[in-house]
């Protein structure tokens, strides 16, 4: 929790409460209302450090000015019996009063609760009473209790704060009449603008610092904390030797939830990962582990649910893997080996059947470098959405590149590795980024193939980047030739790879990007997407081409990702003076697993992502597919209903496919799907 440094009156609290506004607005509704749509039950959790504690604190100040009464009980602070959790209540009720009905020898249960609910019931009668229970996952022993018997027998305007580290689950959602009582109220982390507020209030001024800061703790409140306290001592943000103390103070405060040394294990593991599943866990540790041991893993407070698994708190992670790294160097560099290799083979086996551009995000954390690594780790996802044009409203995508000629946007974009702190920045002009939208004529482009034009938009709907990038087939190939950029390389090639790529439209050969722009070059959530954009098309097992306005940061980009500059292919048809590269990935046939090489040693791994041969051979095409969904982590019933198959099916083809290759259940399946080689 955040030392706010408060005064007596608690309003320099308030001051720092900002990014609290709705948890206090609630709160002084329910003291001037009473109870709200019948939520007499408020879950306030949130992973340690980010102010339960000091929120609750705000809530008994608010409630002490409005004349209300707070009973307050900290798991911590008592043994963990119903006598003594009632006890404890009642000496608040009967705190101050002579006629007190019960003394402080009495202790029978049933006296003490029968008095306790005289006490509460006479008290609410007149005034508001909330009981606030604080650091509740370490009250286990009660949790029953409490929940069917204490709460239960509350009177029904008593309002009942359960604060903690997880959301209440299990037995308070089963019974319907319970868990419409709840009100979830998650804690989250603070806004850049909050984060910079408390760190100059707290005497750190300098911008570079703070922004080093805000990138390390992403606004979490207990590590702003430990940052101020330490960066007005020293500058902890420029070195690694003041990172190393308050990563080392950070990860005591965290630990404490896994005293156990298997679980040690699994947390340090999950810490080398982007992203977590069962399947991915197992194969790099080389291990099966079971519902329990993973359940214990995710149910970890400072463990979150994400789209495509589980991650470990950023600070947390970044934390363990320092330490890991700097400990036992060579194990914290399998693992991330064998994570590399693990992703290698999904693309390998899944690409064939579905888009792989999450796997390749996840391939290029492991084995990228510079900018392209850090946007995948750092930038969110989600509110952005490509759109195919039509004919239909092709009128859009005209009004957006009208919009961006009348005016361009310069490239302005800073981003920092939270692994090594290393600061990736690439700036251009507003001329040399509206080369990217030169000679467009979307509408001849949708007219040769419906797939080639896509607009980006925002979840609002606005359009917010435009790309281009045509299929490379027999009815294409005319235009592209003709085309300024891609000409040069289509007319460098001999005719028998020219002939290569005259093939039918359903079966492309390959895609030439022939722009990908967007209105805000400043904002890295629109790069990642257009990065995003690519890897859906890199593994597909066909050609790759660009020629991209010859700013640096298009070169810088395409290199990292694994294009090849075309040998002593330059023209100058932006600006008629600038000699501009054509770079080229080959990914079809054999050449994909010499590229998935390429990356992997990239990465500084050796081994490669090729599998056992003939295995394929053994197997049905539809046998692959559903292997590929088993590696990917898919349940039988996900895999059924991404094929629109019964549940039966996908167990009848995963029996056949354990027996086919020998196996016995999952975690064999995948060591065997995924290749033995280790990584050196």
């Amino acid at each position: 929790m955040i030392d706010y440094r408060v005064d007596s009156s608690g309003e320099q609290n308030n001051a720092y409460m900002a990014e609290r506004d709705r948890e206090l607005a609630r709160f002084n509704r329910y003291l001037a209302e009473g109870i709200i749509d019948g939520k007499r039950i408020w879950n306030l959790y949130g992973t340690a450090g980010t102010g339960k504690s000091f929120l609750l604190d705000a809530y008994r100040r608010m409630a002490q000015r409005s004349g209300a009464t707070m009973l307050f009980v900290d798991s911590r602070d008592f043994n963990h019996t119903s006598e003594q959790f009632i006890w404890r209540l009642l000496r608040q009720l009967q705190a101050g009063r002579t006629d007190a009905s019960i003394s402080l020898l009495e202790r029978r249960s049933d006296a003490l609760e029968a008095c306790f609910h005289d006490e509460i019931r006479s008290t609410s009668e007149n005034r508001k009473v909330i009981v606030a229970l604080d650091t509740y996952e370490e009250m286990s022993e009660l949790d029953g209790w409490l929940r069917e018997q204490f709460v239960k027998h509350l009177p029904s305007n008593v309002l009942v704060l359960i604060t903690g580290r997880y959301k209440l689950k299990d037995q308070w959602i089963v019974v319907p009449a319970l868990r419409e009582q709840i009100c979830y109220m998650p804690l989250d982390h603070l806004s850049d603008a909050a984060s910079e507020d408390y760190l100059r209030r707290s005497g750190i001024t300098d911008g570079d610092q703070i922004a080093r800061i805000q990138m390390k703790t992403r606004g979490h409140p207990l590590a702003l904390s430990l940052a101020a306290f330490i960066g007005t001592q020293t500058d902890w943000a420029s070195g690694p030797t003041s990172d190393a103390e308050w990563f080392e103070h950070l990860l005591k405060v965290w630990l404490r939830e896994v005293p156990e040394d298997w679980l040690r294990q699994l947390v340090e593991a999950a810490a080398v990962l982007h992203h977590v599943n069962r399947e991915l866990l197992q194969y790099v540790l080389d291990k099966e582990i079971d519902d329990e041991a993973f359940g214990r893993l995710i149910g970890l407070s400072f463990v979150r649910r994400t789209d495509r698994g589980w991650m470990l708190h950023d600070l947390v992670r970044g934390a363990m893997r320092k330490q890991l790294e700097e400990r036992m160097p060579t194990y914290y560099e399998n693992l991330r080996g064998r994570a590399a290799l693990y992703f290698a083979a999904r693309i390998r086996r899944s690409s064939v059947f579905r888009n792989t551009e999450w796997e390749v995000g996840e391939l290029y954390y492991y084995t990228g470098s510079g900018l392209v690594r850090t946007s995948v780790q750092v930038r969110a996802r989600g509110g952005y959405a490509w759109e195919t044009l039509t004919a239909d409203n092709a009128d859009e995508g005209e009004r957006y590149l009208n919009r961006r000629r009348d005016a361009g946007t310069p490239l302005s974009l800073s981003v920092i590795d939270p692994d090594t702190s290393a600061r990736y920045e690439s700036t251009e002009g507003e001329e040399g980024m509206t080369l990217a939208v030169k000679n467009l004529d979307l509408r001849r482009w949708i007219e040769l193939d419906s797939r080639s034009v896509m607009l980006l938009r925002s979840a609002e709907g606005e359009a917010v980047g435009l790309a281009v990038i045509v299929p490379i087939h027999v009815k294409t190939l005319d235009d592209l030739r003709g085309d300024l950029f891609a000409g040069p390389y289509l007319a460098s090639l001999p005719p028998a790879e020219y002939k290569q790529l005259e093939v039918q439209p359903l079966e492309q050969a390959g895609w030439f990007i022939r722009s990908i722009d967007f209105a805000d070059w400043s904002n890295p959530d629109l790069i990642v997407e257009g990065l995003f954009l690519m890897f859906s098309h890199m593994f597909r097992g066909g050609l790759f081409v660009a020629s991209p306005p010859p700013a640096p940061f298009f070169g810088e980009v395409h290199r990292a990702l694994g294009f090849q500059d075309v040998p002593g292919l330059l023209h100058q048809n932006y600006d008629g003076r600038t000699p501009t590269p054509t770079f080229v990935m080959d990914t079809r046939g054999e050449k994909l697993e010499d590229f998935l090489g390429f990356l992997l040693k990239q990465g500084g791994f050796s081994g490669g992502a090729a599998v056992p041969g003939g295995l394929d051979d053994r197997l049905t095409e539809r046998e692959r597919e559903v292997a590929s969904l088993v590696l990917d982590g898919l349940t039988n019933a996900e895999i059924a209903a991404e094929l629109y198959v019964s549940e039966i099916t996908v167990k009848k083809h995963v029996s056949s496919i354990y027996s086919k290759l020998s196996v016995k259940g999952r975690g064999q399946l995948i060591k065997l799907l995924v290749g033995k080689s280790g990584i050196a």
